[in-house]
């Protein structure tokens, strides 16, 4: 999970929201910003996430969501992604939700994703929600209240599930299914999403109205056309599927986390990058091999590397652009939001051809053994397209 974390208040969506809710006679227990257990950050409302902040864990355990919050279909600890994702639990009339942090956590941060309807985010997160979803059997339908849209009643296992949605690029994804069940644990479930497949085993979440985030596995989104997404059940255990919030299919790693090599570089090619937009994508064709497509100033590239020998790396950017078509404004961030974060900024070259591929020297940073993140973003496109990038190297720098 990409976590964007800067301390401002409630900004305007939000806002309204609760506005809407307090007319219809919701009062939130403090302010949308702070609530009784801290306070909410909504820099990033406009990618779906927000980020509760409290100080300590609340004594039972939960994090109250103020009313006319959108529908939660994530939350889980800031970092720790699939494996520390949290129960989201509503009352019957889904008046009241309240994300549940187990008794070893003692205040941090949470990070939030949200979505009431089937939507793509800027950052290529795709929610398929259960407000839009087809459902093709006699059993399964749709049950919606304000921030809640589940599929409920599915007795019947062989009734499905499913949406189309039309990409707007290639890539890889992860699969999450948010659901719950008061079920034993052990129906079986597939997910198949065009002309892949991932499975998953339910587990109880302690009743109908605890949810979770399953995450599925990866799959490759092919290239145009419609995509079909489809949700069955393959084994039945317990009187009823689930009841079935969302599916999510969040941009993932294209290949492999790079590692420092041995002779102290850390290449990270395009084909390991994370893409985060809806344009940019990785073109693995030989000619290629690069990102490219990189029109929004939105859309960008993320690593995830790991450095075993510490020191000064000079970075250097593999960049190519079309003739015309160069003087974009670039931003490298190394770890941001940590102590040691640090920001480097490039003009994109004339290079007379996105694939006339040329290194650059942007700048150093200093990085200790352990695991690191970069990404890098346009601040300004000049033209059609901001350029391609092949790889991005750190170079153990010149005593």
């Amino acid at each position: 999970m990409i976590v964007i974390s800067l301390r401002r208040p409630v900004v305007p969506l939000f806002a309204a929201l609760l506005a809407a809710a307090t007319a219809l006679g919701g009062e939130p227990e403090r302010d949308a910003a702070n609530p009784a257990w801290g306070t909410i950050d909504a820099a990033a409302e406009r990618l779906g996430r927000y980020i509760f902040q409290a100080e300590r864990r609340p004594a039972d355990g939960r994090l109250v969501v103020p009313r006319g919050f959108p529908q939660v279909v994530r939350a889980s600890p800031a970092g720790e992604g699939d494996a520390g994702n949290l129960a989201v639990e509503l009352d019957a009339t889904a008046t009241t939700v309240a994300i549940l942090v187990p008794p070893a956590w003692n205040g941090g941060s949470v990070a939030v994703e949200t979505a009431d309807d089937t939507r793509q985010f800027d950052d290529g997160r795709i929610v398929l929600s259960a407000r839009q979803a087809r459902v093709a059997g006699g059993t399964a339908k749709l049950e919606s209240q304000p921030g809640n849209h589940r599929i409920g009643f599915w007795t019947a296992p062989d009734d499905t599930v499913s949406w189309t949605w039309k990409p707007t690029r290639w890539g890889a994804y992860d699969v999450l299914l948010t659901y719950s069940s008061e079920a034993p644990d052990g129906t079986e479930i597939e997910v198949a999403v065009g002309p892949t497949t991932v499975t998953g085993r339910l587990a109880s979440t302690g009743n109908w109205y605890r949810y979770m985030a399953l995450p599925l596995g990866r799959v490759a989104i092919p290239a145009g056309g419609d995509l079909p997404v489809t949700v069955r059940c393959t084994k039945l255990v317990g009187p009823a599927v689930m009841n079935l919030k969302a599916v999510t299919l969040a941009p993932a790693c294209e290949g492999t986390p790079p590692v420092q090599a041995d002779d102290g570089v850390v290449t990270l090619h395009g084909r390991d990058a994370t893409v985060l937009g809806t344009t940019l994508r990785y073109e693995p064709a030989p000619n290629k091999q690069t990102l490219g497509f990189w029109t929004r100033p939105t859309d960008a590239a993320a690593w995830s590397f790991t450095v075993r020998q510490p020191g000064e790396f000079t970075v250097e950017v593999l960049q190519g652009c079309g003739g015309g078509q160069g003087g974009s404004d670039m931003r490298v961030d190394v770890d941001a939001g940590r102590p040691t974060a640090a920001t480097l900024e490039f003009t994109v070259q004339d290079t007379g051809g996105f694939q006339a591929f040329r290194p650059r020297e942007v700048g150093r940073v200093r990085l200790e053994a352990g695991r690191h993140d970069l990404r890098v973003v346009p601040t300004r496109i000049a033209k059609a397209a901001a350029c391609d990038i092949r790889q991005i190297r750190l170079v153990p720098a010149a005593p």
